[in-house]
């Protein structure tokens, strides 16, 4: 088939394609049992089979028993339906499949959980499917047999297709013919939807007419309430489904859908849907477990809508839209930012900690190393647009640099590429907007915009980060403090001769800034304390966060069993664990606070030993005004804001004025610490614009869900609230003072102590906590802590160096028994990684 096809093309010519690929051509050799492709990878080229059977499967769960997506189970023993079916929405990292392997090394053996489709004998072709749509495969294929393929790369293909487009046109006919009839009738009702960035698909409260599948680029489903106000529903990446709810169960649209940026869509109609089930009720059976799988997620993380929890007022919303990125654009604000070396950094980051599927840079000379100066050109622009879909399609992760000037076509392309935006600049630099920014303004891009603030020292001046976000209303995702030593300007090729005075001048500035450098004592260039790990730096952090795999530490309110927190910091710091995002109720956000300023365990303990000093002290008596407990904490943390914190951290509180959780992320951090560790009965509430703010840990003390919203894969939830006494009461319909004060008294008793006043007050306050706790426990992804800390009263400051090591001690122990168990969320270095480290490390001038 492939040569008759082949001498077809070339009949008109004085040159046979088939001399051009003999040489190309391979004949391998597979033991039994060798997988040649694999579901989720990149088809390696096209096999012929010489010898032997191939086997063509489908990876099934291991419960479950549907042939396929369609129902159907295809007879035919060429490329038949079956290469269109399986997963189609689903993707699997795999590795690279075998195809120039040799007897024994044949690749890897097929797990048992398949079903096979059919088998492909002598004459047939495999891979043939993949290689004209250049799509990743759905299908696994494995050597049922010994067997003897005629193998041909893909590089080859490409090769022959560029200088012969005919072969292309002559393979897609071919394909056609071998299709079945059921695929012929999806593929004509089917709709190829190119959409604009920013462009409406469909607006709230429409009719239900389709499904649509993200064949690339990036939605986002917006909800407009009727008070006015919008929450975002949900981002599609890549891969992802959106509509099959309201298709199948006939309802209107939840939320309007646009386009984040330039995107490709495959319309799959309502009466296509119909019919297909009518005739194939698998159909239905498999969009009603993607429906059920989706609901059950809503129902586990109740929250994650963000319907109970509300922030503070004027604080961006933070919520998570990391999922399944596949594009980032790094931007400067304004000409001078490294944004190259940023890159080269944030790229080994992404390699380190293990993107799916690879992770690949592109700025303006890579571009046209490949495509030629034409590649920005009126003609070049689809080439360019299907090869940068290609990479899309390659790596899990592309990263565009935007290195060249303002208005030029490489920066248009990675502002439209983007599903997320990184903004660079040097935090000592002017904090006002840059003419990137502005340029940024006039495209209709609605990516996600994070602020990266460079750092020569690792320290943030209070104030700093918020003078940078006063005027960014923009930047709707997070920002981040990155330490990077850099040039902040650039040196001249050819430096100009200067005058004496102005060299002079110029040698005194630098003298100065050197002076200051060793007599600032803001100024700090590494952590006090740190574990010796590899990946814990700020790069790392940021990569975790563009990956969807960052750790959360939430701190749980108890107040002085609170300072056990101090402990178990240090053993996850002496662990290896790398902590990207904190969370904190009561006591829990002092301590978080104190860790999230620096990310440093030393001053951490330092700052928290003397606040417990102050808290134990019997002559500090003046604490149920507010005024003294205010003063400890101010002296504390003084003008620092949130936003300046190292890491990212958040705090709750309880809201009585509007009944309801808030969640604070802006803002002087004594402030909204007091509040959150403001017990009603021991301290007033504190009022923040015209609303009264309790203890957050009355409406939820281990805010896991909420930390989960945010993006966070495996969260350390540490839980140090007191345990109620639950012995059964039989004290009767009537309770007499003078009975429950005898039997107070009376150590003989067999009666329980009937509950206090207070003690029920206390019980009341914390109801609805309880449940929010019960759901933390069974999050995924959650490590559950509790130390046993119930003998400490929650006010026992003055035990601070006990409550501290039993934190250490049990944290030990909790993280040693991970490690064991093979769980522990840290990357391990091997010794040959380990000994390259060490040999590319900075070293010392030799004599």
């Amino acid at each position: 088939m492939a040569s008759a096809s082949l001498s077809a093309i070339s009949a008109g010519g004085s040159y046979n394609i088939l001399e051009d690929i003999k040489n190309d051509v391979e004949i391998v050799y597979f033991p039994k049992g060798s997988v040649l492709v694999e579901q989720g990878e990149r088809n390696p080229g096209l096999y012929y089979v010489i010898d032997g059977f191939l086997d063509v499967s489908v990876p099934l769960d291991e419960n479950s028993t549907e042939p396929n997506v369609l129902g159907t189970i295809p007879a035919s023993h060429g490329i038949g339906a079956s290469d269109l079916l399986g997963a189609p929405l689903q993707k699997t990292a795999t590795g690279s499949s075998r195809s120039g392997s040799t007897a024994g090394e044949g690749g890897k053996k097929r797990p048992p959980n398949r079903k096979s489709l059919f088998l492909t004998k002598p004459g047939g072709l495999a891979g043939y499917l993949g290689t004209v749509s250049s799509y990743r495969s759905f299908i696994d294929v494995t050597a049922k047999t010994d067997v003897y393929v005629g193998f041909l790369p893909r590089a080859s293909i490409e090769r022959i297709v560029d200088r012969y487009p005919l072969v292309l046109l002559t393979m897609a006919k071919r394909l056609t013919s071998l299709l079945p009839r059921l695929i012929l009738h999806i593929d004509f009702a089917l709709e190829w939807v190119q959409v604009n960035a920013g462009q409406v698909i469909y607006h709230q409260n429409d009719e239900s007419d389709a499904i649509y599948i993200v064949l690339n680029g990036r939605l986002r489903a917006i909800q407009e309430s009727e008070d006015g106000g919008v929450k975002v529903i949900g981002e599609y990446g890549q891969g992802d489904s959106v509509g099959e709810l309201e298709v199948l169960t006939e309802s209107t649209r939840p939320g309007t859908l646009n386009a984040i940026r330039d995107t490709e869509l495959a319309k799959f109609p309502k009466t296509l849907f119909n019919s297909l089930a009518l005739e194939h009720p698998g159909i239905t059976i498999k969009i009603s477990k993607i429906i059920a799988t989706r609901m059950r997620a809503l129902i586990e993380d109740p929250l994650s809508d963000q319907g109970r929890e509300r922030t503070a007022k004027g604080v961006r919303s933070k919520g998570s839209s990391t999922v399944n990125l596949r594009t980032v654009a790094v931007l400067p604000v304004t000409a001078g930012v490294p944004v190259v070396e940023f890159s080269s950094r944030l790229i080994n980051a992404l390699t380190q900690i293990g993107t799916p599927n690879g992770v690949t840079s592109l700025n303006h000379t890579a571009v046209l190393n490949h495509l030629g100066r034409h590649a920005f050109s009126r003609m070049g622009k689809l080439k360019l647009s299907q090869y940068l879909a290609d990479l899309e399609e390659k790596y899990g992760l592309v990263l565009y640099v935007a290195d060249t000037n303002v208005k030029s076509p490489w920066t248009q392309t990675c502002i439209s590429q983007a599903d997320c935006i990184l903004l660079v600049g040097v935090a000592e630099g002017s904090p006002n907007i840059g003419e990137y920014e502005r340029f940024l303004l006039t495209t209709k891009t609605t990516a996600r915009k994070e602020l990266v603030l460079l750092h020569a020292e690792r320290y943030c001046e209070p104030g700093l980060t918020r003078r940078w976000l006063r005027n960014r209303v923009w930047v709707n995702g997070s920002h981040h403090h990155i330490q990077m030593s850099f040039r902040t300007t650039a040196e001249p090729v050819h430096p100009q001769a200067r005058r004496f005075g102005s060299a002079l001048k110029h040698r005194v500035q630098v003298l100065q800034a050197e002076i200051q450098k060793y007599t600032s004592r803001r100024i700090r260039q590494t952590p006090l304390y740190s574990a010796e790990t590899p990946f814990k730096v700020d790069f790392h952090r940021l990569a975790r966060r563009l990956c969807g795999r960052s750790v959360g530490l939430v701190l749980g309110g108890g107040g002085a069993r609170g300072l056990a927190h101090v402990g178990i910091i240090r053993a996850l710091e002496e662990a290896g664990i790398p902590i990207d995002i904190v969370g904190g109720t009561s006591i829990g956000s002092f301590i978080g606070a104190l860790y999230a300023w620096d990310a440093d365990v030393v001053p951490m303990y330092g700052r928290a030993k003397k606040f417990a000093g102050r808290m134990g002290s019997m002559w500090r008596a003046s604490y149920t005004t507010g005024h003294e407990f205010n003063r400890g904490i101010f002296k504390t943390f003084g003008n620092s804001q949130i936003e300046d914190f190292w890491l990212e951290f958040y705090c709750n509180t309880t809201n009585i004025s509007k009944s309801r959780s808030e969640i604070h992320t802006s803002g002087y951090v004594w402030r909204y610490v007091r509040a959150s560790m403001s017990l009603a009965g021991l301290l007033p509430p504190l009022c923040d614009e015209g609303s009264m703010l309790l203890d957050g840990g009355y409406i939820d003390n281990l805010t896991v869900q909420h930390m989960k919203s945010l993006g966070a894969d495996v969260i350390f939830a540490v839980d140090v609230g007191s345990l109620d006494d639950n012995q059964p009461q039989a004290f009767g319909d009537s309770l007499s003072g003078f009975w429950a004060l005898l039997n107070r008294w009376n150590p003989f008793s067999a009666f329980a102590n009937p509950p206090t006043l207070s003690e029920i007050q206390a019980r009341l306050a914390y109801v609805s906590s309880v449940d929010a706790l019960e759901r933390a426990k069974t999050t995924p992804g959650c490590r559950y802590m509790r130390p046993p800390i119930d003998a400490y009263g929650t006010l026992d400051f003055a035990k601070f160096d006990e409550i501290c090591e039993l934190g250490y001690q049990f944290g030990k122990q909790y993280l040693a028994e991970l490690r064991e168990q093979g769980v522990l969320p840290v990357m391990e270095e091997t010794e040959e990684k380990r000994n390259l480290r060490r040999t590319m490390a900075p070293r010392r001038a030799s004599i």
